[in-house]
């Protein structure tokens, strides 16, 4: 069995963007109660892999976001710390 893990960002005009996080293939069959479900390894993998995805997607939308800046004209720039 293959699951894929998908995270879907919808904007406020109601478009979709969606981001293939992770593929996740388990074996069929249930004769072992005890591998069911993810391991702790997906799990910390497929949480990393959300993780990325939404602070790119929050980023881009902070870029966009910035004011002009009065002096030199053009965003704002970031000054890091």
């Amino acid at each position: 069995m293959v699951w894929f893990a998908r995270l879907v960002k919808v904007d406020a005009e109601g478009a979709e963007r969606g981001k293939e996080v992770m593929k996740i293939a388990q074996p069929g069959g249930l004769g072992d109660i005890a591998g069911l479900g993810l391991t702790l390894v997906e799990t910390k993998v497929l949480l990393a892999g959300v993780q990325r995805e939404m602070v790119v997607a929050q980023a881009e939308e902070h870029a966009v976001q910035r004011p002009n800046c009065r002096r030199w004209g053009g965003h704002c720039r970031v000054q890091a710390i």
